[in-house]
C-alpha cells in the first residue's frame, strides 16, 4: 500500500462542494450542468477496464494528454480532471471538496476540454468541467488523468466483470443485462443525500451495519473500539495472514443473503469522513468495494435501485 496508508484505499471522489458563488462572484454551475456533453448514447456500450490494485480504470485521453480515468461509481460528475496531469487553462476556483478518506482539495471549473476519449468512447468536447490537483492518486497509477463518473451513465445499468476486464453499460432493463446470467443475489438499495451511492442495511453476525457501495475503493469497516472488540471476540474479524494490520471479515449478510468472507479489510475506529455527505447516520458502516465485488459479476441499476450479484 502506498505511503498514504488506508486513506488511499478510499480514492473515490465522493463530494465536491463549494459556496454558491465562485471567488469571482460568478454563479457555480450545478453538478448536473457540469460536462453535460459526457453522456452515453441510448445504446449499449462495452468499455475495456484496466485493474490497478483494487481500482478499475479506463485508458483514455483528455486534450491530447493520455492516461487512465477511474471508473468510479463514487464520483457523481461525468468527468473530473486531474489538472496536475492535464493542465488546462482558464480554471476558476469554486470551493473545496474531499475524498471518502477525508482528504480535502480545491475544486476548479475548466470552461472547456476538447478531444476526450474514454476507452472506445469519444467526445469532441466538454464544457464546465470540474478539475482538481489529484496527484495523490498518481501513487496508484502515475498516468491518472481523472474520473469517469455516474452522470455519464445514469440512464444505463452498469455491469462490471472484473474477471474479463469489461464494463458494459446497458440502455435496456433486466431482460438485457441478466440474459444468460446466474443470479446469486438481487439486492434492493436506497440512496440518501447522493444519487450515486447505494446504501443497504446488513449484519455482521448479529451486529447491524449499514453498507455503502462504491467501486473506487477496496472496503473498510468503520466502527467503535467496542464494536471492533465484539467482532474479534465473536470471530467475525480475524487478523489477516496475508496483509498485516488488516482483518478477514466473516459472517456478513446483506439483504438476507450470506456473503463470502471478505479478506484483508481495514478496520477503522475513527469516523467515516463521507458519512454525512452520503447521508449515513448509523454508528457502524461497512464500505463495499473490490474486496467483495471481485467475487462476482455485478450489475448496478440505479434506475430501478437494484444491485445484482451474478455468478462469475
Amino acid at each position: 500500500m502506498p505511503a498514504f496508508g488506508w486513506r488511499i484505499a478510499l480514492a473515490s471522489l465522493t463530494v465536491s462542494a463549494g459556496p454558491a458563488l465562485a471567488a469571482d462572484d460568478a454563479p457555480i454551475p450545478a453538478k448536473s450542468q457540469r460536462a453535460p456533453e459526457i453522456r452515453l448514447a441510448r445504446t449499449d456500450a462495452v468499455v475495456p477496464i484496466v485493474m490497478v490494485k483494487e481500482f478499475p480504470f479506463v485508458d483514455g485521453s483528455i486534450a491530447g494528454f493520455p492516461g487512465k480515468l477511474m471508473l468510479d461509481t463514487g464520483s457523481e460528475q461525468a468527468l473530473t480532471i486531474n489538472d496536475h496531469r492535464v493542465p488546462l487553462a482558464g480554471g476558476r476556483p469554486i470551493g473545496k471538496g474531499h475524498f471518502g478518506s477525508g482528504q480535502t482539495f480545491a475544486v476548479r471549473i475548466i470552461p472547456e476540454a476538447r478531444d476526450i476519449r474514454v476507452g472506445n468512447l469519444s467526445f469532441p468536447r466538454a464544457t464546465l468541467v470540474a478539475a482538481q490537483d489529484a496527484r495523490q492518486l498518481e501513487a496508484i497509477t502515475p498516468d491518472f488523468i481523472g474520473w469517469f463518473g455516474f452522470d455519464a451513465w445514469a440512464d444505463h445499468a452498469l455491469k462490471l466483470n472484473y474477471r474479463r476486464s469489461i464494463a458494459t453499460f446497458y440502455a435496456g432493463g433486466p431482460e438485457a443485462y441478466l440474459d444468460g446470467e446466474h443470479i446469486l443475489a438481487n439486492l434492493s438499495f436506497e440512496t440518501r443525500n447522493l444519487p450515486n451511492h447505494p446504501v443497504i442495511t446488513a449484519q455482521i453476525g448479529t451486529m447491524p451495519v449499514v453498507t455503502a457501495w462504491d467501486t473506487g475503493q477496496y472496503g473498510t469497516l468503520f466502527t467503535s473500539e467496542v464494536g471492533k472488540r465484539r467482532l474479534l471476540t465473536e470471530g467475525r474479524l480475524t487478523p489477516s495472514r496475508t496483509k498485516p494490520g488488516t482483518f478477514d471479515l466473516h459472517g456478513l449478510r446483506i439483504g438476507g443473503h450470506v456473503m463470502p468472507d471478505v479478506p484483508a479489510i481495514a478496520v477503522e475506529t475513527t469516523p467515516f469522513a463521507a458519512a454525512a455527505p452520503i447521508g449515513l447516520t448509523e454508528p457502524d458502516i461497512l464500505t463495499i468495494g473490490y474486496g467483495l465485488l471481485r467475487q462476482y459479476k455485478t450489475v448496478w441499476d440505479y434506475r430501478q435501485h437494484h444491485i445484482y450479484l451474478l455468478e462469475r
